[in-house]
């Protein structure tokens, strides 16, 4: 089987699980899946690396503000997310960051690359240091 499929099958039966634990008890929940299970190799993890990268708390990804370099540190986590880790959805994604819908990481994404397309320096710069950081952390895999 192949890993699209494997993944592909593995949404399925999580769609399906919060769907009867919802009519089963009233509950919504949201489940997250991982590949692996080595903490490393968890999407929180890339987020703490850049965090601390960008001289950042980790628990700001959730915080729920508008200030810029929040802003920008959940762009710069939403797009390295979605290069290094594919099989995370979107949703996955927002309950990262403290509940943001999907359309809300879809706004941050395509933000994010309005910003590389227009060379901000405060922003390219935050990026590429963040960039970095993963690649090296990556090349230690």
């Amino acid at each position: 089987m192949s890993l699209a499929t494997q993944i592909s099958t593995a949404r399925y039966i999580g769609r399906v699980a919060e769907q009867k634990i919802n009519t089963n008890t009233g509950m919504r929940i949201s489940l997250m899946l991982f590949p692996r299970d080595a903490e490393r190799e968890k999407p929180e993890h890339m987020l703490r690396l850049i965090a601390n990268a960008l001289s950042a708390d980790f628990e700001e990804f959730k915080a729920k503000t508008r200030k810029r370099d929040i802003v920008e540190l959940r762009f710069i986590g939403a797009l390295l997310l979605r290069r290094f880790y594919p099989q995370v959805t979107l949703k996955q994604i927002g309950l990262l960051f403290g509940g943001q819908d999907h359309t809300s990481v879809i706004n941050g994404i395509s933000r994010a690359y309005d910003l590389l397309e227009t060379n901000d320096i405060i922003f390219c710069t935050k990026y590429n240091k963040a960039l970095n950081t993963v690649n090296l952390w990556l090349k230690e895999q």
